[in-house]
């Protein structure tokens, strides 16, 4: 078993602490409180991440368990030294208070999520930029995180509320050194794309399957649209920063292939959802390497830039493929992401800011031209 397959059924089947082990120094600083759906973060190497839910039952998780000053994890008569990514300072405390940060923020290897939504009958943001700035700080300032990820869940005004994000994108911007990414949903007019880019926003992710996946989603906005969006985004951003999401479903693999192969030909990478199956039919990992391994194929053919992507707990991307391909022993990224290096962080910043800047004014010629 390589680590790919490791974090597969890890993210399926979860993980058992028995008691005696809760309270070991070595496991306890992983979770908040240790309770059936809590979950853990485990490093399975450098760079390959995953989190996995506590279960209640020790037949249903996997054990996991300290052995002589290591954690073990036992699977399928196998045992694999892991490390437990401790919960940050910040997060345990706003977790021990139950602040609305604490269900809201979260972390994904070196990458601070932030989920929003907009709420209430002034249709404000769940979180305000005051709520947020102290918490990229904290973030920043405890070196947990490299960069930001703002989750925008669905809304139903054209732009998906993104007039009333902009203004925290900007500020996050202004006031740290770091790249930002923005998860939603598509909007309406392309014009709103271009301001997406226009604001600061780096990386740019609208999943294919929305944020679940649901029927009632794909009938809000039908694949067609979100495919259209996503090929704009690709011509209005930087090559390799505009992402989507894909389920690789078991028994469908010429699909599956078929959609990679078209976002990739459109300059658009496709991020491979790790979720438990709904119907298990013993062949998930088999269709699951074949779907990364065309991925990684597809995308060095198309030469299209890795390094901004990041290690995901929860995707398989052609930045971490050869964990999925490879034994233990030999696997690594295929590149390194930017954010890791500060001499590529910097450089990547001018190069950024500058073509932000072009960008902006070609938009302004063409609007005035138009006479917009």
């Amino acid at each position: 078993m390589n680590y790919g397959k490791l974090k597969l059924d890890l993210i399926r089947k979860g993980v058992h602490i028995p008691k005696d082990f809760q309270n070991a120094p070595e496991i306890c600083g992983g979770f908040h409180r240790c309770e059936p759906g809590e979950e853990i973060a485990l490093a399975l190497a450098e760079n390959l991440i995953a989190k996995a839910v506590i279960q209640s039952d020790p037949v249903a998780g996997m054990p996991l368990l300290v052995e002589n000053g290591a954690v073990i994890l036992h699977h399928e008569d196998k045992r694999f030294e892991v490390g437990v990514i401790p919960l940050p300072a910040f997060l345990e405390e706003h977790l021990q208070k139950r602040t609305p940060l604490s269900e809201n923020v979260c972390l994904d290897g070196y990458c601070l999520n932030i989920f929003i939504r907009v709420v209430g009958k002034d249709k404000r943001l769940s979180l305000s930029q005051e709520e947020v700035l102290p918490i990229v700080k904290s973030a920043f300032e405890e070196g947990v995180a490299d960069l930001v990820q703002i989750n925008m869940d669905y809304c139903e005004e054209s732009d998906r509320g993104f007039e009333r994000l902009a203004p925290m994108v900007k500020a996050i911007k202004e006031k740290f050194k770091t790249f930002v990414a923005l998860k939603g949903f598509p909007p309406v007019e392309k014009r709103t794309i271009d301001l997406m880019y226009a604001s600061g926003v780096d990386l740019l992710d609208f999943p294919l399957e929305g944020f679940a996946g649901s029927k009632e989603m794909q009938e809000v906005l039908p694949t067609h649209k979100v495919h259209a969006a996503l090929e704009y985004a690709a011509e209005v951003f930087p090559r390799g920063t505009v992402w989507t999401e894909l389920v690789p479903h078991s028994g469908n693999s010429g699909s599956t292939t078929e959609t990679i192969a078209h976002l990739v030909s459109k300059g658009i990478i496709p991020l491979l959802k790790l979720q438990p199956a709904s119907v298990v039919t013993g062949q998930e990992f088999e269709h699951l390497l074949e779907s990364v391994q065309f991925l990684e194929e597809i995308t060095q053919q198309q030469k299209l830039p890795l390094k901004w992507l990041y290690p995901n707990c929860r995707t398989g991307t052609p930045l971490d493929t050869r964990y999925y391909t490879q034994d233990s022993q030999t696997a690594k990224l295929t590149d390194k992401p930017v954010y890791r290096s500060m001499l590529s962080k910097k450089a990547f910043e001018g190069f950024a800011a500058i073509r932000r800047k072009l960008r902006i004014k070609d938009i302004s010629d063409s609007y005035e031209s138009a006479g917009l």
